[in-house]
């Protein structure tokens, strides 16, 4: 027997089908621009992870150093790029979200 969340509008159209993977966030973490890392197990689905930056624009020179996030089933990593050889250099901050499906 199948499991999971269908939702239809009005009209009778099918407008979210989640009968197959859902998505648990399994934590929240705000980058401050430092590398670093969040332990935790992500044994039970696929890892995902979302990064939702502070800003658009971090500076008017586009010397940004995004981070670069590595995550598998012991939790999730982060390092930013080299600003070496950078006039104005800005590491961008946000949030990151991360869980399994």
């Amino acid at each position: 027997m199948t499991a999971g969340l269908q939702i239809w509008n009005a009209s009778g159209q099918l407008v979210l089908d989640a009968t197959s993977r859902l998505g648990r966030i399994k934590g929240i973490q705000q980058l401050d621009g430092n590398n670093g890392s969040y332990p935790i197990d992500l044994s039970g689905g696929t890892p995902f992870w979302s990064f939702q930056p502070d800003r658009l624009y971090f500076h008017i020179s586009n010397q940004t150093a995004s981070p670069i996030i590595t995550i598998d089933a012991n939790g999730v990593y982060w390092t930013y790029s080299s600003t070496s050889g950078l006039s104005y250099p800005k590491t961008v901050t946000g949030t990151l979200i991360f869980g399994v499906y």
